[in-house]
């Protein structure tokens, strides 16, 4: 088309010429002669410009569906048809999933692949903006992607990254968002790990199997096999400044708590850590560590929450059996009961409910008792009996 094109306009530019040499023509009588020559000319061009020669031996030779279907082999995405090629491919692709007026997902990849029999969209290299229903953006970036143009379920598949609007993250090798029940899920199969920074230098750092999470009520749902730590900086209440004040010296204070289940409400900055019910009794506990202290018992609620209001960060139920360690990790005192609070301000923990404490040779017992983790100090409210070991 455009040898044609280009042999059109020469033609048009040479209609002044011609009109010049016939107008000689007829001024010297020779009209006869110039116009046989001029055709002569014409011929010649014609056959010159011809873009029949350059056409002739450049068959077009038929491209092998293999070679579009080679980048297709290697697939993290489930159910995709690998077997044939896709009707239409995208660079740069774009997409937007909408209910009424209503965004529900955003997808943005570097290539993606139709199949038109299956209603289906294969993307790679893709990032996803979930919209919440409060109007925040949950992101999310993954090798591939997929999804049904009947369904508008979204799945992401390899090197899942997921960040939510208050600025938590977490990993995992698959994810699907479910946009009618504003759901994010990752089966129990795959594991996931989780990170988060809270205002005051506070960290959390979790591992489950599955992860739910519920953009509605901004609750999340670890599976199994949850361990989930809380790394924060208290003020060092043993450092002396030079008038003799206490200075707010940063400690680190870890506390890792595992179990079967755990539940993070993150409007309130709550999480309540439980078992499974199907499990034996004696297996059925939870387990709590910070440095020179082991616990277990039955449930934990721990509030992640760095406010300087919080009276106690974590409170354990039924059951709860505490070991207090020395620096050589061995038992120095335990207690029991049926409740034990660990107050945020006095560095204490309050057992209630039929508490005892065992240090030394002695037993202590009452209603309430105080274990002041700083020292060696037991503090009891209505106490009930004080026995001493021979």
């Amino acid at each position: 088309m455009g040898l044609l094109g280009e042999t059109n306009a020469s033609f048009g530019g040479q209609t002044g010429w011609v009109a010049l040499f016939l107008s000689l023509a007829q001024r010297f009588h020779l009209r006869r002669f110039l116009i046989g020559g001029l055709s002569f000319l014409v011929i010649a061009e014609i056959v010159a410009l011809s873009p029949s020669s350059l056409e002739e031996g450049s068959v077009p030779a038929l491209l092998d569906p293999s070679v579009l279907r080679e980048n297709m082999q290697a697939s993290l995405a489930t159910g995709i048809p690998l077997d044939r090629v896709p009707e239409y491919s995208v660079d740069q692709f774009q997409y937007v999933s909408t209910q009424g007026t209503q965004k529900q997902w955003k997808l943005l990849a570097k290539k993606a692949f139709l199949y038109h029999r299956e209603k289906l969209v294969h993307a790679r290299e893709v990032v996803a903006y979930l919209y919440n229903p409060d109007g925040n953006v949950t992101l999310v970036a993954g090798l591939e992607a997929k999804f049904l143009m009947t369904q508008r379920d979204l799945e992401v598949f390899g090197a899942v990254k997921t960040k939510f609007p208050d600025g938590f993250t977490t990993e995992s090798e698959y994810l699907r968002y479910l946009p009618n029940q504003h759901q994010v899920l990752v089966p129990p199969t795959y594991e996931v790990k989780g990170h988060g920074r809270q205002p005051g230098e506070q960290e959390i750092i979790f591992n489950s199997l599955g992860l739910e999470f519920d953009m509605a009520t901004s609750v999340i749902e670890l599976s199994q096999a949850v361990r989930f730590t809380m790394i924060k900086v208290e003020p060092d209440r043993n450092k002396e400044g030079l008038e003799g004040k206490t200075q707010k010296t940063a400690v680190p204070d870890r506390t890792t708590i595992e179990s079967d289940h755990c539940q993070i409400l993150r409007g309130k900055q709550l999480a309540h850590f439980t078992m499974d019910p199907k499990k034996r009794l004696e297996d059925r506990f939870v387990h709590t560590t910070q440095p020179r202290l082991r616990a277990r018992s039955r449930k934990v609620d721990l509030n992640y929450d760095n406010s300087p209001n919080l009276l106690q960060y974590l409170v354990a139920y039924d059951d709860v059996l505490i070991h207090e360690t020395n620096s050589e990790d061995k038992v120095t005192r335990y207690g029991t009961g049926g409740r034990a609070d660990f107050d945020t301000h006095r560095n204490v923990i309050v057992l209630k409910e039929y508490p005892q404490v065992y240090q030394n040779e002695d037993t202590v017992t009452g209603d309430v008792i105080l274990l002041h983790r700083d020292t060696d100090i037991v503090e009891v409210e209505h106490s009930n009996a004080f026995s001493e070991g021979q």
